[in-house]
């Protein structure tokens, strides 16, 4: 099963899916990418402040922080917290603009064709006996979906997932963790019922399924997140992404037992359906 085996997502086009035998974990950017051309938005999102070519040649949808809230601290380590349990992220980095200010990058793969075919996929149903069933694309969901909430990712909708062909299958993305971890720190509970994650997940739900098992391997996976790989994730991050406070206070609540009990509560919500 992908999620249980740490696999990267694949979602088959003919039924079948095509994973790769082991992950070798993504290098963490030792060096800051300068913007060489910027671009304005090609599409309207609360908190991107457009594109940029890097020097890698690579285009990068860009971030600051916004609205008071440490957005590329929790870009950068949602996005790496996200990989390390299994879940494929366009590959995130620290991009230094024209102006010389740093922001986040994501880097772009996709274009305006794959996110209208992403929209049709997500809501084609796959969860009746007439319907064509895609393997992994339940399991998937529901492991981006128990991440979401972990982090109290309140803003996942439909516009923030990628589908994009990969020799004969479909690889599916999550992006944007905007609103997630620091927007509503420290956390009070989980996204309500009226938060755009929990109305997209009850639709994909409705059209797909929930696989419990997939969704209890990723908790399992960040269970067993270590305190030093998060450790490592916040030093390669510049330092004035977050303040010391909030570094030490995310650290702490990391290791000190607050994690395990969300978990707890996340396996108990999505068993008795409070969560779902």
């Amino acid at each position: 099963m992908l999620p249980a085996n740490n696999k990267r997502a694949g979602i088959a086009i003919n039924g079948r899916i095509s994973l790769p035998t082991s992950i070798v974990p993504r290098q963490i950017p030792l060096f800051t990418r300068k913007a060489i051309v910027e671009f304005p938005q090609s599409q309207e999102t609360a908190d991107a402040l457009g594109e940029v070519e890097a020097d890698d040649r690579h285009l990068y949808y860009i971030k600051g922080d916004s609205h008071g809230h440490f957005t590329r601290a929790s870009e950068w380590l949602s996005t790496h917290i996200a990989e390390e349990v299994g879940i494929t992220t366009p590959a995130p980095a620290v991009i230094e603009r024209l102006d010389h200010s740093v922001v986040f990058g994501s880097r772009r793969i996709a274009g305006v064709s794959d996110l209208m075919t992403t929209y049709t996929f997500l809501m084609s149903a796959t969860i009746s006996n007439t319907s064509k069933q895609v393997v992994g694309l339940k399991e998937v969901l529901s492991s981006i979906y128990a991440l979401d909430l972990f982090l109290y990712n309140d803003d996942r909708h439909l516009g923030n997932y990628l589908s994009v062909p990969d020799g004969d299958i479909r690889r599916l993305y999550a992006f944007d963790f905007s609103r997630a971890l620091f927007w509503k720190w420290p956390w009070d509970g989980f996204p309500t019922k009226d938060d755009k994650t929990r109305v997209c997940g009850q639709l994909l739900q409705q059209l797909h399924g929930f696989d419990h098992a997939a969704a209890d391997a990723t908790l399992d996976r960040l269970g067993a997140l270590d305190d030093s790989t998060i450790q490592s994730f916040m030093g390669r991050m510049p330092s004035d992404w977050l303040s010391p406070d909030r570094r030490a206070d995310f650290a702490a609540w990391w290791s000190d037992g607050a994690k395990m009990s969300r978990i707890d509560n996340l396996r108990e919500g999505f068993s008795n359906g409070t969560l779902l």
